[in-house]
């Protein structure tokens, strides 16, 4: 029975100041995003930081001041944010007469 259920968990820590999206429900997020239309609405919203760990499975998350929601959240509901590489690989030129 055990490994049925633990068959689709994961082990999920972050550190403080680890960057972090969020997934909740678009009614609740109504102070932090603007949106028409809700079913249209981003599965994550984000990337907030991660301010300090809470318990063993909650983390608080630094949101903007004019938001109406408690900042602490179950790590079910966050998903780590991969930093974007700003440094671009130039393209390689091929010579026309040595590469047909």
């Amino acid at each position: 029975m055990k490994q049925q259920v633990d068959r689709k968990r994961r082990d999920v820590k972050f550190e403080v100041e680890d960057w972090v999206y969020l997934k909740a429900q678009p009614y609740r997020l109504k102070s932090l995003v603007k949106r028409r239309n809700e079913k249209l609405s981003p599965r994550y919203y984000g990337p907030f930081q991660v301010v300090a760990k809470v318990g063993e499975v909650a983390y608080k998350l630094r949101l903007p001041e004019n938001s109406r929601i408690h900042p602490v959240f179950h790590v079910s509901k966050l998903k780590r944010a991969v930093p974007i590489e700003k440094h671009v690989q130039p393209l390689l030129m091929y010579d026309k007469v040595t590469h047909l």
